[in-house]
């Protein structure tokens, strides 16, 4: 029997770079939903899926005290953050403090960083 330091397997590996930070804008933003248009202010987040090979975005909207957002479930809207084409998404649920989650699939309505 041998005793001393066994030499670990993982040692020969390459080191895993870091993940690249996800990415995210929080600031104003323009709703487009059917029958109404709410400036609001949106915090968004997003992954490329490995997948499918696809952009997943998704996030949370706020309003102004005082001022009726839509209705989750109301279809296909529209999201659009300054200096950003439209980008289509879908308004999930409504949380305790009346924001919406919105998740879209493509092009999110945030520029990406080019790497």
């Amino acid at each position: 029997m041998r005793f001393g330091r066994r030499r670990s397997r993982h040692a020969d590996l390459p080191e895993t770079p870091e993940p690249e930070p996800a990415p995210e804008y929080s600031g104003p933003a323009l709703l487009d939903a059917p029958g109404i248009e709410v400036a609001v202010t949106v915090s968004l987040n997003g992954h490329l899926d490995p997948i499918d090979g696809v952009f997943h975005w998704y996030g949370r909207i706020s309003a102004a005290e005082g001022v009726d957002m839509p209705d989750p479930g109301r279809g296909q809207v529209f999201l659009t953050v300054p200096g950003s084409a439209p980008a289509r998404g879908v308004l999930q649920e409504r949380d305790p403090w009346d924001n919406l989650r919105i998740t879209g699939v493509g092009t999110p309505p945030f520029p990406l960083e080019a790497a």
